[in-house]
C-alpha cells in the first residue's frame, strides 16, 4: 500500500494554482504545437498558457514565439486560433520583423516617437526549441536545457517518430472542470482502462490475468525492432524507481501488446509501424502522446486555467501516406471523434472527482501499480511546498 503524497488542498486552492505557475508552467518547457502546423511562411498557432497569450509564427522558416500583445497598446496580434497572417497589429496597423522588432508604423508622425524610441520598441519573445515535429516553448527569462527536463530516451523518441507523421492534422479544444494534475494522474493511471472505458478502449487492449498489460513485441516493429535507432529504448517499466527523483524521471515511457488487426485505412499506409502495440508517452507537466499500432498518433494537452478548470488540446494525425494518396480528412475526423469519445469518458469522472476533493480532508489509499503517481507528487511537493503550508 502507498500513501498518497498530495493533500487535497494541491488540487483546489488558489495559493498551490498561483506557485504551480511560477515554479512549473513559467520555468519548464511546454508542449505549444507541431511543426505540420507551422509549414509555410507567416503560418502562426496562438495558444493561451494559464493567462499568458502566446504567439508562435513561422518566420522566414525559423520558428519565433512572442507574447501576443502589440508593443503600443497590447492588442493581440493574431487574433484567430491558427492561420497565415504576417506580424501586424490589426487595431493599429503597428508591424514587425520576424524577430519581433517594430517594422514600422503607419501615420508615424501622430504618435511623435523618435527613432531611438521605435528601435527600443519590439514584441516579448520566449524561447522556442524543436524536438522533431515538437514544438516547446519556455515563458522563463532564463530557461533551463531541454535535455535537464526530459530524458535522453524521451527525447530520442519524439525525435525518430517524427519523420513518420503525415502532415495533416485534426486539432481541437475544450474546457474541463477539473484539476490539470488529475488528468495527469489519469493516464499514469492504465488500470482505469478496463472499467472507464470498457466499451471504447479496453477491448483493443490485451491484459493478463492479474489485470497488468502483456508486453509488446519488438520484432515485427519498424518504430522499435532490432535495426531501429529506438532498439535500445528504456521503457520506464524495465528501469528501478529513482532515488532521489528528479525531473526528468517524472515523464513516463510505456509500450504494451495490442492485437492487430488490419482496419480498411491499413492500406493506405506503406506498412503499419509498430503492428501489435500502443506506446504512450506521458511527458511531465501536461502532455500524454503515444500510437496506436504505428498507423495513427494521438497528442493530448490539459493547460490549467484555474484550480478546478482546465483547457484541453487535442490533436490527431496518421502515419505518412503512401506516395500519390491524397489527404485523408474523413479517416482523421473518424479517428478524432473515436478519441474524443475515450477522452468524455474520462472527463465525466474527473469533473466528479474535483467536486469531491473540494470537500475532503484526505485522499485514499494507493496501490503499487500507482507508484508513478506516487513519485510525481513527491517531486511535486519536494519543488513547491513552502513552511507553513500543507
Amino acid at each position: 500500500m502507498i500513501k498518497p503524497v498530495l493533500p487535497p488542498v494541491c488540487y483546489t486552492e488558489q495559493g498551490w494554482f498561483d506557485r504551480e505557475q511560477e515554479k512549473i508552467f513559467g520555468k519548464l518547457w511546454l508542449l505549444a504545437g507541431l511543426t505540420q502546423q507551422l509549414q509555410a511562411e507567416n503560418d502562426f498557432i496562438v495558444r493561451n498558457f494559464s493567462g499568458v497569450p502566446v504567439l508562435i509564427q513561422n518566420a522566414g522558416g525559423t520558428l519565433r514565439a512572442f507574447r501576443n500583445a502589440c508593443a503600443h497598446r497590447g492588442m493581440p496580434i493574431q487574433i484567430a486560433d491558427c492561420g497565415n497572417r504576417r506580424l501586424t497589429c490589426p487595431y493599429h496597423g503597428w508591424s514587425y520583423n520576424g524577430d519581433g522588432q517594430l517594422r514600422g508604423i503607419p501615420n508615424e508622425k501622430i504618435y511623435g516617437l523618435c527613432k531611438k524610441e521605435q528601435a527600443n520598441l519590439k514584441l516579448h519573445s520566449y524561447a522556442v526549441e524543436t524536438v522533431g515535429n515538437f514544438v516547446f516553448v519556455n515563458l522563463s527569462d532564463d530557461p533551463l536545457p531541454i535535455t535537464e527536463q526530459f530524458s535522453d530516451d524521451l527525447l530520442l523518441l519524439l525525435r525518430e517518430v517524427s519523420p513518420h507523421f503525415a502532415p495533416e492534422v485534426s486539432y481541437s479544444t475544450f474546457t474541463g472542470h477539473y484539476n490539470w494534475k488529475l488528468n495527469f494522474e489519469n493516464i499514469l493511471d492504465w488500470n482505469h482502462a478496463q472499467f472507464v472505458h470498457k466499451q471504447t478502449l479496453a477491448p483493443l487492449l490485451q491484459f493478463e490475468s492479474g489485470g497488468g498489460f502483456s508486453a509488446a513485441s519488438k520484432n515485427v516493429s519498424i518504430l522499435f525492432g532490432p535495426d531501429s535507432p529506438l532498439s535500445d529504448i528504456r521503457f520506464t517499466g524495465e528501469l528501478p524507481p529513482a532515488d532521489p527523483i528528479g525531473l526528468k524521471d517524472i515523464s513516463v515511457i510505456g509500450r504494451s501488446s495490442m492485437p492487430y488487426t488490419q482496419r480498411w485505412f491499413a492500406k493506405l499506409f506503406d506498412a503499419p509501424l509498430d503492428p501489435g502495440s500502443f506506446f504512450a508517452c506521458n511527458i511531465f507537466p501536461n502532455v500524454n502522446f503515444g500510437s496506436i499500432h504505428g498507423e495513427h498518433f494521438y497528442l493530448q494537452q490539459f493547460v490549467p486555467m484555474a484550480p478546478d478548470r482546465v483547457e484541453y488540446h487535442s490533436w490527431v494525425f496518421t502515419a505518412r501516406l503512401k506516395h500519390g494518396v491524397p489527404p485523408q480528412p474523413h479517416l482523421l475526423w473518424g479517428i478524432h471523434h473515436a478519441e474524443k469519445r475515450v477522452i468524455d469518458e474520462d472527463v465525466v469522472l474527473l469533473n466528479g472527482l474535483q467536486k469531491s476533493l473540494s470537500v475532503a480532508s484526505t485522499v485514499g489509499t494507493m496501490g503499487d501499480h500507482e507508484e508513478p503517481l506516487a513519485v510525481v507528487g513527491r517531486w511535486y511537493m519536494e519543488h513547491l511546498q513552502e513552511e507553513g503550508l500543507s
